[in-house]
């Protein structure tokens, strides 16, 4: 099993990875996943501006 944590900073779940594929009665079969929860990046790299973005909560303006 895995010990889930919140990240003090960016308040993101740490979770474990999972590679699985698909059985016929639709259940999933796990065939690789990582040893340890990995810490999520509370932002996408893949959006413009996000490297720019701290690594904490920030709340959008209205």
């Amino acid at each position: 099993g895995f010990t889930l944590t919140m990240d003090k900073t960016n308040h993101h779940l740490h979770k474990p990875v999972m590679i699985g594929e698909v059985e016929e009665n639709g259940q999933f079969n796990v065939v690789w996943q990582t040893e340890q929860p990995v810490r999520a990046q509370p932002w996408s790299p893949y959006i413009a501006g996000n490297d720019k973005k701290p690594d904490y909560p920030v709340k959008s303006a209205k």
